[in-house]
């Protein structure tokens, strides 16, 4: 599977306070900003930090969308590298087991969970989100957007009931279809979802067996 590799560039300037203050005027009420003071220039130290920290800030950006990418070339729910749940896009994946130590695509918070995994492009459609009756069993299902800010509160913890949950995009205006128990809007139309729900090594508590379940 080829994933395209999303590059950044970025443009750097430096102008301290009192600068600012001494040579630029404030802005002009007709949105024009003057440029930077003639002569201004920045360290190799601290050009290095802007750019670390601008790698911080878009990464979780150009991570998701390189999954949106790759998803989108995925023709049903499988295994990525042999452990990764995943499935095409505005579909779910679910595995039947705790997660392979083998996975190193992402990091994974829990290790006491059934992992889920999916991309979302709400531009091309909505999603819907059932939630069956999971009893006093934890759960949760992350949704998060382009940034990576989760966008829902669905879970255990929410006291969620179960139902059907609708997930729109930013511009999404249409009719909400009967039978939808909550609205969530993403703020961004691609994301990235992560459904985990606790199992444990009882008799009771453990999964099904390794493997992938193909939900309907």
């Amino acid at each position: 599977m080829k994933v395209r590799l999303v590059i950044c560039s970025l443009g750097l300037v430096l102008v301290t306070t009192t600068e600012v203050k001494a040579q630029v005027p404030s802005p002009s009420p007709n949105g024009k900003v003057p440029g930077p003071v003639a002569g201004t220039k920045i360290t190799e130290a601290y050009a290095r930090t802007v750019m670390r920290d601008a790698f911080f800030w878009a990464w979780p950006m150009i991570n998701c969308y390189n999954k949106r990418l790759a998803f989108a070339q995925i023709p049903e729910p499988g295994l990525m590298n042999g452990a990764l749940p995943t499935a095409p896009l505005n579909h779910l994946c679910m595995l039947t087991d705790y997660i392979l130590p083998t996975e190193r695509w992402v990091a994974c918070p829990n290790q006491d969970v059934v992992y889920g995994g999916g991309g979302i492009a709400l531009d091309i459609s909505p999603v819907v989100f059932q939630v069956p009756d999971f009893g006093k069993r934890f759960w949760v299902y992350q949704a998060v957007d382009l940034r990576t800010d989760s966008f829902v509160d669905l879970g255990s913890m929410y006291g969620t009931k179960p139902g059907f949950y609708l997930l729109v995009g930013p511009t999404w205006k249409s009719d909400v279809p009967k039978g939808i128990t909550k609205v969530f809007r993403s703020t961004t139309n691609t994301g990235v979802v992560g459904p985990r729900v606790f199992v444990d090594d009882s008799p009771r508590g453990q999964a099904s067996g390794a493997g992938v379940g193909k939900p309907n």
